[in-house]
């Protein structure tokens, strides 16, 4: 069930990311703790889907930049 949740979890926030890199095109440059920033404001905009939301509202700007570190394709 955890395990689950946690990919429900990872999914919305590289949607946000992807979301982000749609509308700004420098984001690829930008450092992880600023997208990380930015994905805390667009969850605070509520305008996921309240599932969505429920589970990704308590995370901090350090929680997705954790959690974006350990999805990276690099190296």
């Amino acid at each position: 069930m955890e395990e689950l949740i946690r990919d429900k979890r990872k999914k919305i926030i590289a949607r946000l990311v992807s979301e982000l890199a749609r509308e700004n095109m420098d984001l690829y440059y930008t450092d992880s703790m600023t997208v990380s920033s930015l994905v805390v404001e667009k969850i605070a905009q509520k305008k996921l889907p309240k599932q969505d939301y429920d589970l990704v509202k308590d995370f901090s700007a350090r929680d997705i930049q954790i959690l974006l570190s350990y999805n990276s394709s690099c190296c």
